[in-house]
């Protein structure tokens, strides 16, 4: 089996979702690829950064869709002492220099989705040479960006979400441990929220794992 770092997370002392954090795992042989959550900007430009809101600030009505690039970038996540800041998708993949896989979490903001994934569409262009992934829970987003971008796209499956679907139009599936067990698609998987060597199965054993502690599974 082969891991991905969930968000960038494994043993260093970066935030999650940050470039350091990305660019640090690519470098790791362990690391197979990352896994990162983006958002479209009011000036329709990606970001890095998982929730629709700046809550872990407190500021939860400031939504990444309604806001600029440049003003999420100027807020300081950390502290004076040990400031960390956004970064764009752009700034990420220019600084790539690595074949392992960058799988993309599209996030769906509020607005026409066509236009969201055209910037994918863009940005497949751009980023030609690397070996990237789109995946989102929204399966509109899946939809579009399998007839309009080129990289493998996949739905994500929870407990909960995307169970009872027709997994037919999907090129591979992004499936919660949990979830494993009831999805019996011959579609490739990747399998996420494995952070423990006890949740290794032998089934899991020609895919990849996403995970935030990819440093203990190869080493326990």
């Amino acid at each position: 089996m082969k891991f991905i770092a969930h968000r960038g997370n494994d043993n260093h002392e970066y935030k999650e979702n940050t470039k350091e954090a990305l660019l640090w795992c690519l470098k790791q042989d362990y690391i197979d690829g990352v896994e990162l959550d983006i958002r479209l900007t009011k000036d329709k430009e990606f970001i890095i950064y998982h929730n629709t809101s700046i809550v872990e600030l407190g500021l939860n009505r400031m939504f990444i869709a309604n806001e600029s690039l440049e003003k999420l970038q100027g807020i300081n996540f950390g502290t004076v002492e040990n400031p960390y800041y956004l970064s764009s998708l752009n700034e990420f993949l220019r600084e790539v220099k690595s074949n392992k896989i960058i799988l993309l979490d599209v996030k769906k903001e509020i607005g026409n989705l066509e236009e969201e994934i055209k910037k994918l569409q863009d940005m497949c262009i751009t980023y030609s040479n690397l070996n990237i992934y789109l995946c989102s829970f929204c399966s509109e987003i899946v939809k579009l960006s399998t007839n309009m971008c080129k990289f493998p796209v996949g739905l994500l499956i929870s407990d909960f979400i995307n169970k009872n679907k027709n997994y037919s139009d999907f090129s591979y599936l992004s499936v919660s441990k949990g979830a494993f067990k009831d999805i019996s698609s011959p579609k490739k998987k990747m399998v996420w929220t494995v952070n423990k060597k006890s949740d290794l199965k032998s089934s899991y054993q020609d895919m990849y794992i996403i995970t935030d502690n990819a440093y203990k599974l190869v080493s326990e």
